[in-house]
């Protein structure tokens, strides 16, 4: 916190109505980024986009490695869940069983407007699923960007 002055106070904003603000004005940041970034390089872009999330999926995945103590399907989709809930996603979970997942988003909360920015994107869903587990694969079956009315991020056992 900054310390201000004596006698100068700030409004204390709730923890909650602040997390909301904050999430919302960090996730338009990185659209704009990355439109940016895709607008000005072009393919070259959305590979560093690409490659940036892969990175960022890595990480996320070596420090789930100690709350995942057995990485099956359920952990490793509750895991994937629990950063979908960080982002405030609004959505379901339309299959769950030993062999698939559907996590289903009703609205993108980049909103990304372009297909291959959804993709370089979710390279980091994509390298946390598949570095917790070689015997799972992540992918998105239905995506609004590409006309869907929803997008549908499937975890599935690799057969």
């Amino acid at each position: 916190m900054i310390k201000l002055p004596a006698g100068i106070e700030i409004e204390e904003i709730p923890v909650e109505k602040k997390y909301r603000s904050i999430t919302s004005a960090l996730i338009k940041r990185i659209k704009h980024l990355y439109d940016a970034i895709y607008e000005k390089f072009g393919s070259d872009g959305l590979d560093l986009i690409r490659e940036v999330s892969t990175n960022y999926g890595l990480e996320i995945a070596e420090r789930a490695k100690q709350k995942i103590k057995h990485p099956d399907i359920e952990s490793v989709a509750l895991f994937v869940i629990k950063v979908f809930n960080n982002l405030r996603g609004n959505g379901e979970v339309t299959e769950f069983n030993d062999e698939r997942v559907v996590i289903r988003v009703y609205e993108c909360p980049y909103p990304f407007d372009k297909p291959e920015m959804c993709e370089a994107h979710t390279s980091m869903e994509k390298a946390l699923v598949e570095t917790l587990s070689k015997d799972l694969k992540y992918y998105i079956h239905k995506s609004i960007p590409k006309g869907d009315s929803y997008c549908d991020h499937v975890i599935e056992l690799v057969k």
